[in-house]
C-alpha cells in the first residue's frame, strides 16, 4: 500500500510548463528520474516542479520507496513523454532512481500507484507504457536494462491493490530548523547550500559562526519531519553534526 500526498504546482506556473487542462487520459506512462544523486527522491522532484523546473519539463507524479507525490491533477497535459499524444492522453509517473533509495520498493509502489490510477480514471492494463513507447527514450532505463522487468512490472500492477494510504495527520505544529556543524570556508558551505536548494528543494541559508560558517535550513512543521530532514543532509554526507532547533 504506497502512501500519497498532493504538492501540487500553481496554476500559474503549470501554464508555463504544460499544454492546460486537455489531457484525454488514455495511457499511463512509465518513466524513471535517472537522476540518481543520493536524496534525489519523491519529495526533492516534487519540490523541483513546484519552485519553477528549469528544465522545459513536467510529470503529474513522482514515486520512491516510501512514498508517491503528485505535482497535477490528471487533466493537465504536461511536457514529459516526447510527442504531442503521449503528453496530450497520458498521465506521466516517474519512479525515482536515487542511490540512497531501495529501487525495488520504488518500483512496488510505483506498481500500486499506477493500478490506483487505472482504477480512477478507467485505463486499461494495456495502455500502461513505457516512456519509450512514444518517442523510443531508453526510458524507464532500469527497467529496460532487466534491473525490474517490463513484464515483472506489469505483473506487479495486475496483482497490486491500488489501494493508497494517507500520511499520517500532523500533530506537532511547532516549528523547526535543522542546522548543519560547521565550515572552515564559504565555500564550502555555498556547496552544501546548493545541494539543499538545488537537489533537494529546500529554502536554506548561510549563516557565520566566528571564522567559520554553517548551514540552516527553513523551517519544518513537527520534530519528525526535522529529524527526517535532518538524516537526509547526513544520508547525503554533506554534514556529519546536525542539530535540530525551535523556529
Amino acid at each position: 500500500m504506497v502512501v500519497i500526498r498532493k504538492k501540487l504546482v500553481l496554476e500559474s506556473l503549470a501554464a508555463k510548463i504544460t499544454y492546460g487542462k486537455i489531457n484525454k487520459k488514455n495511457y499511463v506512462v512509465v518513466h524513471e528520474t535517472d537522476n540518481e544523486r543520493s536524496g534525489a527522491d519523491a519529495d526533492a522532484h516534487a519540490r523541483l516542479q513546484m519552485n519553477g523546473n528549469s528544465r522545459q519539463a513536467s510529470w503529474h507524479w513522482q514515486v520512491d520507496d516510501k512514498e508517491a507525490v503528485q505535482s497535477f491533477e490528471h487533466n493537465w497535459a504536461c511536457w514529459a513523454a516526447g510527442s504531442d499524444k503521449g503528453n496530450k492522453e497520458g498521465i506521466q509517473v516517474e519512479t525515482c532512481v536515487n542511490n540512497d533509495g531501495n529501487y525495488l520498493k520504488a518500483v512496488q509502489n510505483t506498481a500500486e500507484l499506477v493500478a490506483k490510477i487505472m482504477k480512477d480514471e478507467g485505463i486499461p492494463i494495456s495502455n500502461v507504457v513505457q516512456h519509450n513507447h512514444f518517442s523510443a527514450k531508453n526510458c524507464p532505463s532500469k527497467m529496460r536494462a532487466g534491473k525490474v522487468s517490463w513484464s515483472q512490472f506489469i505483473a506487479m500492477v495486475k496483482t497490486a491493490s491500488g489501494a493508497v494510504q494517507q500520511p499520517n495527520p500532523i500533530t506537532d505544529n511547532n516549528k523547526y530548523r535543522v542546522l548543519t556543524g560547521t565550515y572552515s570556508t564559504i565555500q564550502a558551505a555555498e556547496n552544501v547550500l546548493d545541494v539543499l536548494k538545488q537537489r533537494f528543494g529546500w529554502v536554506a541559508y548561510i549563516e557565520p559562526d566566528g571564522k567559520l560558517w554553517r548551514v540552516k535550513t527553513g523551517t519544518f512543521t513537527g520534530a519528525d519531519a526535522a529529524k527526517a530532514g535532518a538524516n537526509k543532509i547526513k544520508t547525503a554526507k554533506l554534514a556529519q553534526v546536525t542539530n535540530i532547533v525551535a523556529a
